[in-house]
């Protein structure tokens, strides 16, 4: 998850030349199925049993012994709140997450950093192809003078997860570091938005490390001359097949259109439908370039809610036996009559006639 890349300066207001910063936040839609793994594995260790883990998430408790699975974003984000919940958000849990999840989990990703040969170059790979990751949280990297500030911005994660996912991929990050450099990685400090805890055991992984707790930012930092320190299993022409090999794991993954990803999330959304902001949040986008994107592509998030309590009302309807005032609520609407209002606009009949087999009509 290190990432770096070419950024222009710009002039601060002190007059010098102020950092120059890169960002980028994963897309996240498919990724293996480790990180749900590793939580699953923690929750175990903390008294929460395999299933109320995966509880809500789709996910197969079968499918966490298959190096080859993959999950959606949304369902390890379950996953963690489910594990954050039960434990009471443990300081320390996302540390220990974090630890678990070895290079070697990231496949041909993590074989291009270790080939890189420096790491300003393993950074370089890292932004490229972040989306083949396990980040959560949007990552970008700061070069200002003697120092480069690796900071993760956790604006865009839930808050009830948010500190569980900072440890994460702080922890993730220091075990991606230390193997690439093939020694344990030291930074100058560690940077943390959130207070320090009563209890700072959790963090003795980083005991070599000042932490400053209620930092502005979520960083690790490091000299920037760190960058073009040389590494130890350093070869270009392994780097770049590995590169290669990134570009057509990506391309086998991609979703066809935005708003086919748009549709992806409303339908699996775990709980009702997500106002428009929470879903340009999970899909690490603006609102406005949600909006964007979808008049692009000829349609709209209003339109796209529309299809997708119309597919999930009729799934409800055919399949889990709940009620018109229950399907409602979970669809977001005010009360019933709204609903079948709506209901009878997308298939010519209510809910009530629908389920009792009364043919419909498709506009």
């Amino acid at each position: 998850m290190l990432v770096s890349g070419n950024g222009s300066h710009a002039v601060g207001r002190s007059g010098h030349t102020a950092a120059a910063e890169v960002s980028t936040s994963p897309r996240q839609f498919q990724r293996g199925i480790a990180g749900v793994r590793a939580m699953v594995d923690v929750g175990v260790e903390h008294g929460v049993p395999v299933l109320a883990s995966l509880d809500g998430s789709g996910v197969d408790r079968n499918a966490l012994a298959d190096d080859t699975a993959h999950v959606r974003a949304w369902q390890e984000l379950v996953v963690a709140r489910n594990l954050v919940r039960a434990t009471g958000d443990a300081p320390g849990l996302g540390l220990e997450v974090g630890s678990r999840i070895p290079l070697r989990m990231y496949s041909v990703w993590g074989f291009a950093l270790l080939a890189s040969p420096t790491l300003r170059e393993a950074a370089a790979v890292g932004l490229r192809y972040l989306e083949l990751t396990f980040a959560m949280v949007g990552i970008h990297l700061q070069e200002d003078r003697d120092e480069v500030r690796l900071v993760l911005d956790d604006a865009l994660v839930p808050q009830p997860v948010r500190h569980f996912f900072v440890e994460r991929e702080m922890a993730n990050i220091r075990t991606i570091l230390d193997t690439i450099v093939g020694r344990p990685f030291t930074p100058l400090r560690l940077d943390l938005r959130f207070p320090q805890p009563e209890e700072p055991a959790p963090y003795e992984a980083f005991a070599d490390t000042p932490i400053a707790f209620g930092a502005p930012r979520n960083a690790i930092v490091t000299l920037a001359a760190a960058l073009d320190q040389s590494l130890p299993q350093a070869d270009r022409h392994t780097m770049q097949v590995c590169e290669r090999e990134c570009d057509l794991l990506l391309a086998r993954r991609a979703d066809t259109g935005f708003a086919a990803r748009v549709r992806e999330l409303l339908t699996q959304w775990p709980d009702g439908i997500p106002d428009m902001g929470v879903a340009a949040a999970e899909l690490y986008v603006s609102t406005r370039t949600l909006h964007r994107r979808l008049a692009v592509e000829g349609t709209s998030y209003r339109r796209l809610v529309d299809e997708a309590r119309h597919a999930r009302a009729v799934e409800m309807l055919s399949t889990r036996g709940l009620g018109v005032d229950q399907i409602a609520a979970r669809l977001g609407y005010a009360d019933a009559a709204t609903f079948i209002r709506a209901f009878r606009r997308w298939t010519g009949a209510t809910p009530g006639a629908y389920r009792t087999g009364v043919p419909t009509r498709r506009f």
